[in-house]
């Protein structure tokens, strides 16, 4: 069944403009989204954490499987766990029930998981992880949107079936499509997770009927009581957002700025393309589908100079294969984005000392500079 029409990316809207390269651009310290956030660690590096979401092909055309869905694209995680062993870098794959599921991707990810190289943490799609009682559409292809008692058994199946396949209980989590509320992140806490990484600040997701996370903390922060995006200084799981930000180091300002030129009314003049190609208030991920090397370390100057206790970078593993996702569609492609990876790391790592952590590594070590 088709949810979305064959431009749509399942996971959310892609950021307009963000595929455009350019020049780095100077960068000046940045003031964090919210006071709670936890502050910087001024003994330690700052973290830089890898993280793919490992996970079945064809959600780029908009389409959700139950049953009959293939994981082919894992076979690109040899090589790109080969260039992070070149950079001591070890990654967390969170995995969904797809890849749980397959003999050959749980033989790779379980040899790499052995020999510590790489963290492996859980990945809930809904739409095809167990018990499947609610209606396949796109409102519901957001975990957050489901019942309780539903989430609560999802999220307990897959939990318990990476324990069996990899002989480790997980204790990082993203959901698919970042489709985690205040009511799932009290389920991980029960289940045992540590960690969650399923934030994308300045992003809003709601007029597809997934989560806010527009005035969310951009750093890491205990999560609260009573909403995902408000932060707890006794909270007991620990969001590590995605690392976004934009080409104005100021970003509360250019979050205003850019939510102001997207209004209905001002659509037609096509403000938000204008303002990305003057590149006054661009948003980037830190991932090498939507930016390039530039911007990936434009955004970690930024990061360090506002002293972020940590960097997250986001890539799937439909895109470490051509064919598979649309930010790989070819060899060349491929190629190119390796190029991009391979230029952010050697930045990161060498350039500006960051240490390689995982999540769940992150989390503990965040646990014990608590006072």
């Amino acid at each position: 069944m088709s949810l979305l029409s064959e431009t749509t990316d399942p996971r959310g809207p892609r950021d307009q403009g963000e595929s455009g390269r350019s020049d780095q651009l100077p960068v000046t310290p940045l003031a964090s989204n919210s006071a709670n956030a936890l502050s910087s660690r001024p003994t330690r590096r700052t973290a830089l954490i890898v993280t793919v979401d490992t996970e079945e092909e064809g959600l780029w055309g908009g389409t959700y499987r139950t049953t009959g869905n293939t994981v082919e694209n894992t076979r690109g995680i040899v090589r790109f766990q080969e260039l992070c062993d070149r950079f001591e870098i070890r990654p967390t794959y969170v995995i969904d029930t797809p890849v749980v599921e397959d003999d050959r991707s749980v033989e790779t990810l379980k040899g790499l998981q052995d020999s510590d190289r790489c963290e492996i943490g859980a990945h809930l799609h809904p739409w095809c992880a167990p018990p499947f009682e609610e209606e396949l559409n796109g409102h519901n292809s957001y975990t957050c949107n489901l019942p309780e008692p539903l989430q609560r058994e999802k999220l307990a199946r897959l939990t318990d079936r990476i324990e069996q396949r990899f002989a480790r209980r997980p204790t990082s989590f993203r959901a698919g499509r970042y489709g985690l509320d205040i009511v799932g992140a009290r389920i991980l806490e029960d289940l045992g997770y540590l960690v969650d990484s399923s934030v994308i600040c300045f992003h809003d997701y709601s007029a597809e009927g997934g989560p806010d996370f527009h005035s969310a903390p951009y750093k890491p922060y205990r999560i609260g009581k009573e909403d995902l995006r408000l932060p707890d200084d006794i909270g007991r799981l620990l969001e590590v957002p995605v690392s976004v930000g934009f080409s104005w180091s100021k970003f509360a300002w250019a979050q205003r700025i850019r939510q102001f030129a997207m209004r209905p009314a001002l659509q037609p003049f096509r403000l938000v393309g204008i303002l990305d190609r003057l590149n006054l208030v661009r948003r980037i991920k830190f991932g090498p589908e939507q930016s390039d090397a530039a911007r990936m370390k434009q955004l970690a100057d930024a990061y360090l100079a506002n002293a972020a206790p940590c960097m997250v970078m986001l890539l799937h593993s439909s895109s470490l294969m051509p064919g598979h996702s649309p930010y790989a569609p070819s060899e060349a492609a491929l190629e190119q984005m390796y190029d991009e990876m391979e230029t952010t790391f050697e930045y990161c790592r060498r350039r500006l000392a960051m240490e390689s952590a995982t999540l769940t590594e992150f989390a503990e070590s965040s646990t014990e500079d608590q006072p």
